[in-house]
């Protein structure tokens, strides 16, 4: 199965998210999983700040390319 991981970014910089390197059967299984980490960090008070709502959940694949991304900000309004 395919290796992922998922990655924090704001602006240029990016920080893995700690034992988040997984394996999905596919690349949409992987997204769905970077959705509930999304909605997460979103609802807690970490995710709430301005800062961390100008950031983005990136997936990336066994090579470390991106493969979806995903904006924090998107996701706070899904859930208000």
């Amino acid at each position: 199965m395919p290796v992922y991981t998922f990655h924090l970014c704001s602006g240029a910089t990016s920080r893995p998210i700690k034992t988040s390197r997984s394996e999905f059967p596919d690349r949409l299984s992987a997204l769905a999983e970077a959705n509930r980490i999304g909605f997460a960090m979103v609802r807690s008070r970490v995710g709430r700040e301005a800062c961390q709502l100008r950031s983005r959940l990136d997936v990336r694949d066994e090579s470390n390319l991106p493969v979806a991304r995903l904006l924090l900000a998107d996701l706070l309004q899904r859930i208000t």
